[in-house]
């Protein structure tokens, strides 16, 4: 077999492997991800914007790990990885910048105080729900693991041999 044969032969068993376990377990990742925004879009119900951003951002997303689960496409992986990591970025900005959006009376979705203040105030949509840090960061982790799988599954699809037996 020659060497362009073997590219070949390596390149088709790497694209045969997108539909497995690991694009699937990627999708259901982004789909759990999907699902979390649209929760924290009803939380935010009371601030339309906010409500519109998540629900945006779930929509975003949605195509993509739906097409990654039902035939695991190039495409849709590398757009789930870049997505994921730009979300990363957005959120830890909105969980660490000094002052980000603080300081509002808890009527911005940068409010990181825990209590009924930080869910608008008693009564409010999100009182006694888990405060907004610890979900921001529920979410920051995630988009890691959508990164993770994404990065994995385009990982094993180059058809490189990482280890192979019998050498040293």
């Amino acid at each position: 077999m020659t060497t362009a044969t073997a590219k070949t032969a390596r390149r088709a068993v790497a694209a045969h492997r997108w539909a497995g376990f690991p694009a699937r377990l990627c999708a259901a990742v982004a789909l759990a991800s999907v699902g979390a925004h649209l929760w924290m879009g009803w939380e935010h119900r009371a601030m339309p914007w906010e409500s519109a951003l998540m629900v945006l951002m779930a929509a975003a997303c949605l195509p993509c790990a739906v097409s990654v689960w039902r035939r695991g496409h190039d495409r849709g992986v590398r757009l789930l990885f870049g997505m994921s990591l730009l979300m990363v970025a957005v959120h830890a900005v909105l969980l660490l910048a000094p002052g980000s959006l603080a300081g509002h009376g808890g009527m911005a979705m940068g409010s990181m105080a825990t209590g009924p203040t930080a869910s608008m105030g008693a009564g409010g949509p999100m009182s006694g729900s888990v405060p907004q840090s610890a979900s921001m960061l529920g979410i920051i982790a995630l988009e890691l693991a959508v990164a993770m799988a994404a990065a994995w599954i385009m990982r094993r699809s180059r058809g490189c041999p990482a280890h192979t037996s019998g050498q040293g």
